[in-house]
């Protein structure tokens, strides 16, 4: 406790309150009341001080880790790779504090995630007179993450901003029924994952999930592809071949379990109309037949266009609108999403680094500052994709900017005649404003 005591002369704060009067057992009184874990280590990495809320967290008292080296206290992920008190001490004080997650293993053998920052200690002559390890306990912060992600499915649906918490908050209540629901977003921003999402976290999870894509084809064709076809009498072709063969619609095999429409507004008229009286009525009469069959499936569809807009160009009923948008989740674009693109990024970093084996621990500040400045237009899989590349070409630790894809590190001038970049509006953001938001800015 001395080595920790004698920093007070060689720091002009300290100093200032030594004058003041400050008692050589007020800092580490100070020290012991922070709601945050502090352990404050010598040059030789040995344990001198445990704070009460480190106590805690790790389980030993600080009298009995006294002199005992760090590795064998503050146990975890930093002891194999990258320690940043090693680093303090290798360095010979001469690095700044560093901060690193990961997972420190307590008296119980329980893992517990953290945030450890590394702080050097100097002395006047700049030397190292020992570190200060500050310790967050993050096992609430990360039980949350956890749990929003198994909502959406791992390494799917994943986001800290506000409407993302929202939406990922709502999801189990609205996993639970049976209503119908509709998806808006922007391509890429996920709708294929959430609703996916929303049928693993259903009752319905055990039974089918159908993606319907509404191709163009003859409305016959895609009657028949829908809402399926009956047989003749007693559901058998004809041995001349006067009837055909029965045939389950998309309906049919998503029996008991979801339907998923990925693009509502490229229905016809005609089908959507059908739809709707399914809706209503659970049941569906097939393309050649009589009697309605009933039906138990939990509709989910979805647009990357504005739906409003849709009803008002006349590509989708109205009334099928209103009775879709009773239940209505909407994924925002990424440059709407500020403090995420930094987490989206940390996030698919691991998960390609884990997947393709490599050392790569995070983002120079340049690559970083690059990747938030950047628009995104493709959302979330542009994003993902461009992790993916970056993680395969880095061949070291950190992702630098000539690791990023060329589009991000050389992007295209805009035109002058403003063509290029009011296409770019028309799709990015919202009708009639010719601006591009705020929030780009900020992401």
């Amino acid at each position: 406790m001395d080595t920790i005591l004698a920093t007070r002369a060689h720091l002009e704060p300290f100093a200032g309150l030594a004058a003041a009067g400050l008692d050589q057992a007020d800092l580490p009184r100070i020290l012991r009341e922070l709601p945050f874990g502090v352990a404050v280590l010598d040059r030789e990495r040995r344990t001198l001080f445990l704070n009460s809320a480190l106590e805690r967290l790790t389980g030993y008292t600080s009298a009995e880790v006294a002199g005992v080296p760090c590795r064998h206290v503050l146990r975890g992920s930093f002891c194999l790779h990258h320690c940043p008190s090693l680093a303090a001490a290798k360095a010979g004080g001469g690095c700044p504090s560093e901060s690193r997650e990961g997972t420190l293993i307590n008296r119980h053998r329980r893992k517990v995630s953290v945030r450890l920052t590394s702080v050097p200690v100097l002395d006047r002559n700049g030397a190292l007179l020992c570190t200060l390890d500050v310790i967050e306990d993050l096992s609430a912060l990360k039980e949350l993450e956890g749990r929003l992600t198994r909502t959406a499915g791992p390494g799917t649906i994943v986001g800290r901003c506000a409407p993302m918490e929202h939406l990922l908050r709502i999801l189990p209540a609205v996993a639970g029924s049976d209503a119908a629901v509709l998806l808006t977003g922007e391509s890429g921003t996920g709708k294929d994952l959430l609703a996916e999402a929303l049928h693993r976290a259903s009752p319905r999870a055990r039974e089918s999930f159908v993606r319907v894509n509404a191709t163009p084809m003859p409305e016959a064709l895609l009657d028949v592809e829908l809402f399926g076809q009956a047989g003749p009498s007693g559901g058998q072709a004809d041995d001349q071949g006067g009837g055909a063969a029965p045939r389950p619609g998309k309906f049919q095999l998503a029996q008991n379990g979801t339907l998923y429409l990925s693009e509502i507004a490229d229905m016809p008229l005609a089908q959507q109309g059908r739809l709707l009286r399914l809706l209503d009525e659970k049941a569906v009469v097939p393309a050649g037949g009589e009697r309605p069959m009933r039906l138990n499936v939990r509709v989910v569809a979805a647009t990357g266009r504005d739906p409003e807009a849709l009803v008002a160009a006349g590509l989708l009923r109205q009334d099928l609108f209103h009775r879709l948008n009773a239940v209505r989740l909407h994924l925002p674009p990424v440059r709407e999403r500020g403090e995420d693109v930094q987490f989206l990024l940390t996030h698919f970093l691991g998960l390609f680094a884990t997947k393709f084996r490599k050392p790569v621990l995070g983002f120079s500040e340049d690559a970083l500052a690059q990747l938030s400045a950047y628009d995104y237009p493709g959302n979330v899989r542009e994003l993902k994709n461009m992790v993916e590349y970056a993680v395969m070409v880095c061949p070291g630790e950190l992702v630098l900017p000539e690791h990023l894809p060329p589009h991000v590190r050389f992007p295209a001038p805009s035109s002058p005649s403003g063509l290029q970049g009011g296409a770019a509006a028309s799709a990015n953001d919202k009708p009639g404003t010719g601006k591009k938001p705020a929030a780009r800015k900020k992401a």
